[in-house]
């Protein structure tokens, strides 16, 4: 009796591809059938994966974020394997708390002396140079602040930055005065502090997520043990996701950022698909209570198998991260998508093993809300809201889509950039002592521009070109937003020359080991210290300016090369620039098959893409308006750069794109299943919006909270991805799903359920009718007339029990 009328639901839907009402009914059954084997074989899978999710976060890195064949990394390769030198440092600021010591004074530069002397044992470093203890003045006036007041010390080492941020944490306990007050910064410092404040955010958005999802899950079911379930999915899906996280990290460097989308988006999206199931599964067991395995399988065959599609839209939409080949990229993709597919594994086997356990009792526990006004059907606020749509669908159309575009125009200023320093809070330790950097000591920079020279002709030693090299950088000193330029001329006697800087270097051993970090026979490298961000545009004209300028700027004497953390940030915006393209065509089109192999529709999958394409410019431009520009800063909480992270709007699409069609692919399988019945399709939409609208808003409204949590974070970068994804779902619940929607059906008709007949057999939705709408349920009850012009004139009028309950 579940089989018969499992499949003939189905069938009238006209949702089921050969075997599929079978598969999924069948799939339900088993469930049913082996509840507690289902139920107890989630748990154990748990148990065993849970134990390795608990310091999966230890290998993570804030790094990762650079491409193949990048120039940038070309040039820090040489500064190790030719120069000595791994361009790692920590940057050391002393200044005296009480104000009476300068700088310059000497017990002030002894009390420096006495904290770096444990230092110097340190295998790790190779060099530690401090205010004074070279005699250079060049060196000297960048490591003196312009009030005297402090002074820098920069230890050099030897290890690349992966070891340096491991080893941060022992070498800050090592850096201790009784005197001096001492801030530690440099990328080591700053990449710790990275994965410990991601961690901690982590920790508050979930604290905070949880609670609130739970008590509107209670709001949407009225009982505690059905709002359970879903956190509860939720919870299972997460946990297995950071044991899979950290088995990734071991094999690849995974990014830091990757937990934090892991439980963004794997919270909502497990979360969703089990109120999806469980919202169903109350309807057909409320309608059918002596019948909980046909329950089961009803829900498994119509909302599953929606699950089961939205799922693969949101996992489309997150592989598009592969096409870029950038490794941090790659693990958030890896990430996402393995959550959303843990979160589809345990909602159709942990969470529909429970429901078959529970039967009836899913709704136990129940919490006196006032009591819901029941309204006959067709007559409900979706139902109402949908009949006064498409009443008037041109009159809500236009202005609607008005809206959402202009909300998108301020996304013609994106400027991108990358996560530098700036992106710390202002009360790190790293990021205090970066601002104090830029602010007092003009002539300093925590990350140069590394320019590497290499002669045309000749040896780089020889006096021609050590002539022209000092040219050379005496013309980029000039360059716009340049503090200095350090080279081998930086730490010569003024006087001296060419010619004789081979026998000046010979008679002085201490200057010939630091000239070895600067000038080989094979080239030589030039810092140059900017003032601003990482992102800031002066760096970014200097690096395209030496790229494509560079050997002209050397009057044709060098070949330059150019390396640095702005060289790197100016690579990997080109990159995502080259390669957004192609992401998004491929998201989009794979999008639209398994949307027309659902729907068998050649118009609603468009339709759909265009609806999404719409609402994520609409989060675009707000998010451009809020971030970059500046506004609500006070009010969020955070400090405008200037520009936005060049990865969130590319996360936001591959993230937002299927994570819109959760509530899309839910709402149009629902409004055919009606179609299929009636075969009027206003009236369908009417009822299908009618069907879904509370559900949806459940699920919008959850999405909110789990994004909306994320907006607390302190990283710029985790915040405005969470507000802007909040923003992006909240458009689409309300100005989409609950306005567009209806009204373009309304406008395409009978248009909507068009395919050419060889299309409709390929999607498997076989010969019917599209112009009259599929066969309906043999037992279904007949339609009235007047039902199927209800929609128009807005009369409630008696229909009957919309699944056939044989």
């Amino acid at each position: 009796m579940a089989t018969e009328r499992t499949v003939e639901v189905a069938d009238a839907a006209g949702l089921s591809r050969p075997g599929d009402s079978e598969m999924f009914a069948a799939w339900g059954r088993f469930v049913y059938r082996r509840r507690w084997a289902v139920v107890v074989a989630s748990i154990v899978v748990f148990a065993v994966v849970a134990p390795f999710a608990f310091g999966a976060t230890a290998n993570l890195s804030p790094g990762g974020w650079v491409s193949p064949g990048s120039e940038a990394i070309d040039v820090d390769e040489a500064l190790v394997a030719e120069f000595g030198r791994r361009s790692v440092n920590h940057y050391l600021l002393f200044r005296d708390p009480t104000g009476k010591l300068a700088a310059t004074d000497p017990a002030f530069q002894a009390a420096v002396d006495d904290t770096l002397a444990p230092l110097r044992s340190d295998p790790d470093v190779i060099g530690i140079v401090t205010y004074g203890s070279t005699d250079n003045p060049a060196i000297d006036g960048a490591l003196l602040a312009a009030d005297a007041q402090s002074s820098i010390a920069v230890v050099a080492l030897g290890v690349d930055v992966d070891r340096a941020t491991e080893t941060y944490p022992a070498f800050r306990e090592r850096v201790r005065s009784d005197r001096l007050e001492i801030l530690v910064g440099g990328w080591p410092a700053a990449s710790e502090r990275f994965t410990a404040v991601t961690e901690r955010d982590l920790k508050r958005a979930e604290s905070l997520s949880l609670p609130l999802t739970l008590a509107l899950l209670t709001l949407v079911f009225g009982s505690i043990v059905a709002a359970g379930l879903p956190v509860g999915v939720g919870i299972f899906a997460f946990v297995a996701t950071l044991a899979g996280i950290g088995a990734l990290s071991h094999a690849v460097e995974t990014s830091v950022f990757a937990v934090n989308v892991a439980s963004m988006i794997g919270l909502a999206v497990a979360i969703d698909y089990s109120l999806f199931l469980v919202s169903r599964y109350r309807e057909e067991i409320a309608a059918s209570p002596e019948d909980p395995e046909g329950a089961l399988a009803v829900t498994m065959t119509m909302t599953g198998r929606a699950v089961l599609f939205s799922g693969l839209t949101v996992a489309i939409g997150i592989a598009g991260l592969a096409f870029f080949p950038v490794m941090a990229l790659r693990t958030i993709g890896a990430a996402g998508a393995l959550v959303v597919l843990l979160g589809i594994v345990f909602s159709l086997t942990f969470l529909a093993g429970l429901l078959a356990i529970l039967g009836p009792r899913v709704d136990r526990l129940r919490i006196p809300l006032p009591r819901r006004w029941t309204h006959p059907r067709d007559t409900g606020v979706w139902h109402s809201l949908a009949a006064a749509v498409m009443r008037r669908p041109l009159w809500v159309l236009l202005p609607t889509l008005g809206i959402l575009i202009a909300a998108g125009l301020p996304f013609r200023d994106f400027r991108g950039g990358s996560p530098g320093m700036t992106m710390l809070p202002q009360d790190e330790e790293a990021r205090q002592l970066y601002d104090a950097v830029q602010k007092h000591y003009p002539q300093a920079s925590l990350s140069p521009i590394y320019v590497l020279v290499r002669p045309r002709q000749g040896s780089m030693t020889d006096a021609p070109n050590l002539d022209r090299l000092r040219s050379f950088s005496a013309a980029l000193a000039v360059e716009p937003g340049v503090r200095r330029v350090d080279g081998l001329w930086t730490f010569t006697p003024p006087d001296a020359t060419p010619e004789g800087i081979a026998a000046t270097l010979a008679e002085t051993p201490e200057l010939a080991a630091l000239a070895q970090r600067y000038l080989t026979p094979r080239g030589a490298v030039l810092e140059v210290a900017m003032s601003g961000d990482d992102s800031d545009s002066s760096h970014q004209q200097l690096v395209a300016a030496l790229r494509t300028h560079g050997t002209a700027l050397s009057g044709g004497t060098f070949d330059i090369e150019v390396g640095g953390a702005s060289a790197l940030n100016m690579e990997l915006v080109e990159t995502i620039e080259r390669r957004a393209p192609l992401a998004v065509g491929f998201v989009i089109l794979v999008t639209y098959l398994v949307l027309f192999l659902l729907l068998g529709s050649v118009l609603l999958p468009l339709k759909a893409i265009l609806m999404n394409l719409l609402s994520i410019t609409a989060s675009y431009g707000a998010l451009i308006w809020v971030f970059q520009q500046g506004h609500l800063s006070g009010l969020l909480g955070f400090e405008p750069l200037g520009y936005t992270p060049a990865t969130v709007p590319l996360l936001m699409f591959c993230f937002v794109f299927g994570l819109s069609m959760d509530y899309e692919v839910l709402m149009l399988t629902r409004i055919k299943e009606e179609y299929a019945r009636c075969g009027d399709n206003t009236l369908a939409v009417a009822r299908g919006l009618e069907a879904t609208g509370r559900v949806v808003t459940g699920a919008a409204a959850i999405m909110i909270v789990v994004f909306g949590s994320f907006g607390l974070s302190q990283i710029l970068l985790i915040k405005s991805l969470g507000i802007g994804q909040a923003l992006a779902v909240a458009v689409d619940a309300t100005l989409v799903r609950a306005l567009l929607v209806p009204a373009t059906m309304r406008l395409l008709g009978e248009w909507n359920w068009w395919a050419p007949a060889p299309l409709r057999r390929l999607a498997g939705h076989g010969h019917r009718a599209w112009h009259g709408g599929p066969a309906l349920a043999r037992s279904s009850p007949p339609l009235s007339p007047a039902a199927s012009v209800s929609v128009r004139t807005a009369v409630p009028v008696a229909s009957g029990d919309h699944l056939d309950r044989s």
